[in-house]
């Protein structure tokens, strides 16, 4: 695939450019910048999905790798903005850059009541305003759900997702701290000030990596059918800010089982009663095959995290902010190796208690074929006391 060739000898001056960079001193780095300049001229979104720092066999840490990541574009801007993606044919493309115009001038809206020590007095505005940059969830979990699995099995390196979903979680912890701050009776401007000029340097970072680098390489992989099918996935979640409708398409598409019956000795059902079943389980389930791949998850009503059709294929690790893979990893190396065949958590998340379970799928023979996730709201169960015997549908 034409997309996927790369330039190995620029690539390799590239890794040379920053594993220098890296290893000087304040006082060196000049030299070293003027010294690739014509390499720095020339790099191509694509070029950073090859580098040593971001490929997958990396030993780096997604924290590691953030502490420089800013750096390295900053270097690589003069050439990287002649990718940068300012408007695009495709509407999803499209609506993903009105998404980031609405939230810079949301951020825009805000500063003048934090500048000049204002904070104490504009303390009420500054909490709405924040708390209406809660919506930007929105934008991090269309890219993490939808965006990313669609790139992971095209791009050379899963590595600059993975660290792009770790700066979202670190712009979602410092709203929330930002906020609590605000909420706070004795209100400590400093801290409150400092943190939200990181938060502000963090959520710009994120946008021009995503115009520069993300769309740009996106573009290149994912043809209009697959971003149609992503901006109708992105009708669950909306845009922050923004109100977008549905396509309009010639009709809808139904799956159908006609004639098709799920047998086995405990009963028989047609693949819509089968379907039907899963979908009404007061439960959360979602399987993972021997080769760590998701390949269904149910479509509950009132689901506690967010699946798309876009998971289905892709290494259940991925599905994982980077802070919780290794954990994934752990458990199901145990359940593989018949060590364990169950683990759970409970955890309290947007005021309900969750319980969360892994089980392991062996067959009649005793072979691993993979792992149920199991999720519940148990928020009620745990209120209940004594019995109830009787039905009280008339109380």
């Amino acid at each position: 695939m034409e997309a996927l060739q790369k330039n190995s000898e620029r690539i390799q001056k590239i890794n040379a450019f920053m594993n220098a960079l890296n290893a000087a001193d304040k006082h060196e780095k000049k030299a070293i910048v003027d010294a690739y300049r014509t390499t720095l001229d020339a790099v191509t979104p694509l070029d950073i999905f090859y580098v040593d720092m971001y490929k997958d066999t990396s030993t780096l840490s997604a924290d590691t790798i953030k502490e420089s990541a800013n750096r390295f574009v900053n270097v690589f801007y003069k050439s990287l903005r002649n990718y940068e993606f300012k408007d695009h044919h495709h509407h999803f493309f499209q609506a993903l850059l009105e998404e980031n115009e609405a939230i810079i001038k949301h951020l825009k809206s805000m500063k003048p009541h934090f500048k000049n020590d204002k904070i104490v007095e504009n303390r009420q505005v500054l909490l709405k305003g924040f708390e209406q940059c809660l919506a930007f969830e929105k934008k991090y979990v269309k890219k993490e759900n939808i965006f990313f699995p669609r790139l992971e099995s095209r791009v050379p390196s899963t590595r600059p997702l993975e660290v792009m979903w770790s700066l979202h979680d670190d712009a979602r912890a410092q709203l929330k701290q930002i906020i609590a701050y605000l909420q706070e009776q004795q209100l400590q401007v400093k801290p409150v000030k400092e943190l939200i000029g990181t938060y502000y340097y963090l959520v710009y970072g994120i946008i021009q990596k995503e115009v520069l680098i993300l769309f740009p390489v996106a573009a290149k992989f994912l043809d209009d059918d697959e971003l149609d099918a992503m901006y109708d996935e992105s009708m669950q979640y909306g845009f922050t800010f923004l109100e977008k409708e549905p396509r309009q398409t010639k009709e809808d598409v139904k799956e159908t089982f006609s004639d098709h019956h799920f047998t086995v000795r405990n009963g028989q059902l047609d693949f819509n009663q089968l379907n039907l079943m899963l979908n009404h389980l007061p439960v959360d389930i979602t399987f993972v095959d021997k080769d760590d791949r998701v390949r269904y998850f149910n479509d509950s009503k009132n689901r506690h995290f967010p699946r798309n059709p876009s998971i289905i294929g892709r290494l259940v690790e991925h599905c994982h902010p980077p802070k919780s893979v290794e954990t994934v990893k752990r458990i199901v190396e145990a359940f593989k190796k018949g060590e364990k065949d169950f683990a759970e958590f409970w955890i309290t998340f947007k005021g309900s208690f969750l319980y969360i379970s892994y089980y392991a799928i062996y067959d009649d023979k005793g072979n691993y074929e993979g792992i149920l996730e199991v999720s519940q709201d148990v928020t009620r169960i745990r209120k209940l006391d004594g019995e109830q015997r009787l039905l009280n549908w008339d109380k």
